[in-house]
């Protein structure tokens, strides 16, 4: 199998990846407080080692990472219904993932799928637990049925949800094609931050009861670290603007505190971006050609005297 079928599969796999955080996010979201809750994020965690673990093995093997992802089915259920959907996905999954190990014939990625396919059997005996669990502690929704928040409210959060995503992705994939290690470091330390922010926006929203949108943007993409970061920058000052406009507008002291905090974590963002971009930038610069000097203008050379000119 040449490298770029292997590529091919295991952007497929990325693809199942996403789609299995954001599934189990989404649940996360819409269920109570508790420890199922907790293992449900922390599976949801352990997918996203995984979506990086594959993107690295692309970028190695010369590929481009997906951002795309199967898709999630974001229709409402009890507790133990949409955990039945996250066993049936993690069987999805090893059966892909058995494939792919038996086509491949790369030792080192049969390897790395031989270590996620573990994981996912682990995670499918968890869920299953998780639904006994349960059903013996009656967990139910984040907020009551008859809950419903306020219209604007609701398109406030799901805003900063939306935005969230969108920088979390792209700051990832920025993080997956930086040649530098310390610039890739503080782009997933960015893109982590952003998926609390994501969690924080997602559980105020369910836990009044409105439903999380999992929605993205428009990513800018590209391999160039200065246009990147520029981007970055430009998107961390539209949104801080964004969350300073809409904190006057809300009533709940609590829903006032978290949007603050996370817009004044967007300008520290912004900061730190504008930073690396300056280092990114002289780095460039250094590793310009330097322009050839002009050659000097030739002058006829000069010889020695003769006895005739001395004499006169």
């Amino acid at each position: 199998m040449d490298k770029q079928e292997i590529i091919e599969l295991l952007r497929a796999d990325m693809r199942g990846e996403h789609q299995a955080i954001i599934q189990y996010l989404f649940h996360a979201y819409g269920m109570a407080e508790g420890e199922v809750t907790c293992e449900v994020e922390a599976i949801a965690r352990e997918e996203m080692r995984h979506f990086d673990w594959l993107a690295d093995a692309i970028i190695e093997l010369g590929g481009d990472p997906t951002l795309e992802r199967e898709p999630v089915d974001f229709t409402p259920g009890s507790p133990q219904e949409m955990m039945a959907k996250d066993v049936g996905l993690e069987q999805v999954a090893i059966d892909q993932y058995r494939d792919h190990i038996e086509r491949i014939d790369d030792p080192a990625i049969r390897r790395l799928l031989a270590r996620i396919l573990h994981d996912e059997l682990v995670h499918k005996g968890v869920f299953q637990d998780l639904i006994v669990e349960a059903e013996e502690q009656g967990l139910g929704p984040a907020a009551p049925a008859e809950a419903k928040p306020p219209e604007r409210l609701a398109e406030i959060l799901n805003q900063g949800i939306r935005h969230e995503y969108t920088v979390i992705l792209q700051y990832l994939y920025h993080a997956f094609v930086a040649k530098d290690k310390e610039l890739a470091e503080e782009l997933e330390m960015s893109a982590i931050n952003e998926m609390q922010h994501m969690g924080w926006l997602a559980e105020a929203l369910a836990g009044r009861g409105g439903k999380p949108d999992m929605s993205h943007t428009e990513l800018f993409l590209s391999r160039d670290p200065a246009a990147n970061l520029e981007a970055d920058i430009a998107v961390e000052q539209e949104v801080t603007g964004d969350y300073s406009s809409q904190i006057p507008e809300l009533q709940d002291q609590e829903l006032i505190d978290l949007v603050e905090r996370i817009r004044d974590h967007e300008i520290y963002h912004d900061a730190v971006f504008k930073d690396l971009l300056e280092e990114v930038r002289g780095e460039q610069q250094a590793s310009e050609p330097a322009e050839p000097e002009p050659p000097e203008e030739k002058k006829a050379p000069r010889h020695p005297p003769t006895v005739g000119s001395l004499k006169k």
